[in-house]
């Protein structure tokens, strides 16, 4: 399997204020195509039904993760107060400090994963 510090976060959550959730839109998808190289993927999908997003992130490695929310973080006080966080896992090789940090903030809807197997193009 291929070695790499790339770091996947995988999240869903519900939106309770559109308005607001459509602000942080506007405010950071523009910021961090422009200006953060080390976000090398931000997708956001929205089930049929319109009521729960999917959200997929890939971050260069975990500084990229801290460097996004740091230089995003006025549209982090948006999206946090605009939705309701239902599920997030963490994909790649994370730290224990990052990990337990986090676990801390997030409690039982967190889950980390390693890389089993994988095909790199």
């Amino acid at each position: 399997m291929p070695t790499t510090d790339q770091i996947d976060v995988f999240f869903t959550y519900r939106v309770l204020d559109q308005d607001l959730f459509e602000q942080y839109v506007a405010t950071v998808l523009p910021v961090t195509e422009k200006e953060e190289p080390y976000v090398l993927e931000y997708t956001l999908a929205r089930s049929a039904d319109g009521t729960t997003i999917l959200q997929h992130e890939r971050y260069e490695n975990e500084e990229a993760i801290a460097r996004h929310l740091d230089r995003t973080a006025d549209g982090q006080k948006m999206w946090g107060g605009s939705t309701e966080l239902t599920d997030i896992r963490f994909v790649g090789p994370l730290s224990e400090k990052f990990r337990a940090e986090n676990n801390a903030a997030l409690g039982s809807i967190a889950s980390w994963w390693d890389r089993y197997q994988a095909i790199a193009r």
